[in-house]
């Protein structure tokens, strides 16, 4: 099993800047989906690997003369098939960090992207009706020219 020492993992620094995020700008949402997509991931790492340690501990398991041989080895995928539902559960907290953030862009940031767009496309364009320095459209223009611009 994973021992305490933090050896090759920084779940506890993951934790902790995941608990100092304060949420003021869309940068913090991005840094928090972040960190939580990195604890889930290792969590799930972590808890995956323990699980085939236990149940490959647990199958070699010769204990009294009732759990030996093929029992042993199916208690212990079962015992172990417990911290693989856990470890799956870590997967999902981390993907959902990730949905999160794509829900976040797709509904907010999405949306005023789009309507800042519009609006600088509605800036640019002729209006119609009178205007200045446009060419003449259907013939238009000083007499004799034949609808060419001047």
């Amino acid at each position: 099993m994973s021992t305490g020492d933090g050896v090759g993992s920084n779940l506890g620094q993951l934790i902790k800047q995941l608990d100092a995020i304060e949420f003021k700008t869309d940068r913090d949402l991005y840094n928090y989906a972040k960190i939580l997509r990195a604890i889930g991931f290792e969590l799930y790492m972590r808890v995956g690997m323990d699980a085939d340690m236990i149940s490959a501990i647990l199958s070699q398991y010769k204990g009294k003369w009732y759990t030996f041989g093929l029992q042993s080895k199916i208690r212990g995928k079962l015992v172990g098939g417990h911290l693989k539902a856990g470890a799956a559960a870590a997967k999902v907290l981390g993907l959902s960090g990730v949905k999160m953030y794509a829900s976040f862009v797709k509904h907010f940031i999405k949306p005023e992207q789009d309507a800042e767009a519009e609006a600088r496309k509605g800036k640019g364009k002729s209006k119609p009706g009178f205007s200045i320095g446009d060419k003449p459209s259907d013939g238009a223009g000083k007499p004799g020219e034949g609808g060419r611009a001047a």
